[in-house]
């Protein structure tokens, strides 16, 4: 495992134990408000550190193909998770207004993509 895979899989378990922490879903601790700001701050600063500075550099046609692959099935995942939540929430009549505007902006990122790329060819 070469040190950048290391890295990455490192700040992937980091955000992994922090989101965890943050939802807390047995209810084991009750922090308070700050804890819980601080914990909010630092799941959000490693999301972005993961998602947009942590990235890694394609040299050839095969790794470029290689983050095309990672980057679909990663969207595909995305609206996967984000449509089942939609479906739960909206069967239990507790949807949260996030979902479906975080739908809506990846479809709309994904279609202007698209059509920008066409448009350039």
């Amino acid at each position: 495992m070469s040190n950048n895979a290391f890295l990455q899989w490192s700040i992937l378990a980091l955000l992994a134990v922090v989101f965890f922490t943050l939802v807390d879903p047995f209810m084991y601790w009750m922090p308070d408000m700050a804890q819980m700001a601080a914990l909010t701050v630092a799941a959000a600063l490693l999301a972005v550190f993961a998602g947009f500075i942590l990235a890694e550099k394609a040299g050839d046609e095969r790794e470029t193909q290689h983050r095309m692959r990672a980057g679909r099935a990663a969207f595909l995942a995305g609206i996967t998770c984000l449509t089942f939540a939609l479906l739960y929430q909206g069967f239990t009549h507790s949807l949260d207004p996030w979902i479906p505007l975080t739908l809506c902006a990846m479809l709309l990122a994904k279609l202007a993509t698209r059509s920008y790329s066409e448009s350039a060819n």
